[in-house]
């Protein structure tokens, strides 16, 4: 495991706050989008795939801009508190 790279370990922790925070939606009384789910399913295993290959040491590099970028993406599900179907209706245009 590669515990001395900065950028990993924040990579890994990125990506880990992403998956548990989609993992943990919940939307009392709302309505079910079946799109929405499945996009969230995907985007949790996309993003789970980091800590597990890092944890099975197949991680070992990460470059700065591909940790910015799930900064801020980790920025925008926080923000939209795990909706997917809110954090997309937010990047369309008005």
């Amino acid at each position: 495991m590669v515990i001395s790279d900065p950028l990993v370990l924040t990579n890994v922790i990125t990506c880990s706050a992403i998956v548990l925070r989609l993992m943990s939606f919940r939307k009392p009384g709302g309505q079910h989008n079946p799109w929405a789910s499945w996009l969230a399913y995907l985007i949790i295993l996309a993003y789970a795939s980091v800590p597990f290959r890092y944890f099975f040491d197949f991680y070992v590099h990460a470059h700065w801009a591909s940790v910015t970028i799930n900064l801020i993406i980790c920025a925008a599900v926080f923000r939209a508190r795990g909706n997917v179907a809110r954090l997309f209706h937010s990047l369309r245009p008005q």
